[in-house]
């Protein structure tokens, strides 16, 4: 079965990400061992110029037996809908529906083609039936839905409520940088991002996305995420979706991602920082930057006499009092304006 294959190589993947193992061969053995799926469709996507709204998706995975939320798009039309999201393997696939009688039907059709460790898998829904309010704020299917590849489910829901949420633009609370390590086969950074803003309040992490920068004694540059280094990026990247991954270098949320450059001994700092976009308008707040020290002995290193500000956060971007124990991060303002963040335990 193609959905238990896929679970063992997510495990895998889990575990060797978790090792900071990486090599040119990994990916060739597994799609060695795994048939690649070829097929043909027409990729559904949405008119251009319609707004896509934030619904959030409650339902009970049938799979796991467990109940689980995340977000999802829609894009009402005319009698027409479109839903982003339903499927864990493709979050960027779209399905249609059309609306008649407060029922929404979304007949089978071709999601789209995703990429694990080499293998490309084209992924079909298999229907569904949403009833829909008055206002299109709820959609609900009591029967759910499932995804297949060649007849093998992978996503397979019961009980789904989608609910239409308004996201208001906040201010991301900072990330961190946890480690920045060098192994055998090159550097990898873990990070953890919060999804919540500044004030410790909950934000959309469909909505969130974080930048790497670097720091090369004073001079500050975004890093860029290549198709040259990164063998499962179709495009390259500066900015990476929180919920993002190419299932080799690139993990959700930031936990692990590998870093490649010919002068990294040279980098005095490594930083990263969140950004939240809202609205069809696209309305951005950034976080501050979060500076990992590679070289403490860099002319960029923090002097205390250049700090005129000095705030505590706690992991969850709440701020705290100066005199709070455990892991923070301590943010210092400089006196050029500019902003300093460091994971401190005391």
């Amino acid at each position: 079965m193609k959905k238990i294959t896929l679970l063992i190589l997510v495990g895998l993947v889990a575990m060797i990400a978790q090792a900071g193992v990486i090599n040119s061969d990994k990916a060739s053995k597994l799609k060695a061992a795994n048939a690649t799926v070829k097929a043909e469709g027409d990729i559904v996507t949405p008119p251009a110029g319609v707004e896509e709204m934030l619904y959030t998706f409650e339902g009970h995975d049938t799979y796991t037996n467990k109940d689980k939320t995340f977000e999802v798009f829609v894009v009402l039309d005319n009698n027409d809908v479109y839903i982003k999201g339903l499927s864990e393997y493709l979050t960027d696939g779209w399905v249609k529906g059309s609306i008649a009688d407060g029922v929404a039907t979304f007949p089978e059709a071709y999601m789209g083609a995703f990429e694990f460790w080499g293998d490309v898998y084209e992924l079909n829904f298999d229907g569904a039936e949403f009833t829909i309010n008055d206002d299109a704020t709820v959609l609900t299917a009591a029967n759910g839905y499932t995804t297949s590849v060649e007849g093998d489910i992978l996503d397979e829901f019961i009980n789904v409520t989608l609910t239409q949420v308004q996201p208001e633009i906040a201010t991301p609370a900072t990330p961190t940088i946890d480690d920045f390590t060098e192994d055998d086969y090159g550097h990898y950074v873990r990070m953890t991002i919060p999804t919540t803003d500044v004030d410790g309040n909950d934000i959309f992490a469909a909505l969130l996305s974080y930048q790497i920068l670097v720091d090369r004694n004073g001079e500050q540059s975004v890093y860029e995420f290549t198709t040259d280094d990164y063998l499962f990026l179709e495009e390259n990247m500066t900015v990476v979706p929180y919920n993002f991954t190419d299932y080799y270098d690139i993990d959700v949320a930031g936990r692990q991602v590998y870093i490649y450059g010919d002068d990294i001994d040279q980098w005095s700092a490594i930083g990263v920082k969140s950004i939240y976009t809202v609205g069809d308008s696209r309305e951005s707040r950034e976080s501050e930057i979060f500076w990992y020290q590679l070289n403490p002995t860099a002319i960029n290193s923090i002097s205390v006499n250049n700090v005129v500000e000095t705030s505590y956060y706690d992991l969850q971007g709440r701020k705290v009092d100066d005199n709070a124990t455990g892991i923070l991060i301590k943010q210092m303002r400089m006196q050029d304006g500019t902003t300093r963040a460091i994971k401190v335990i005391r």
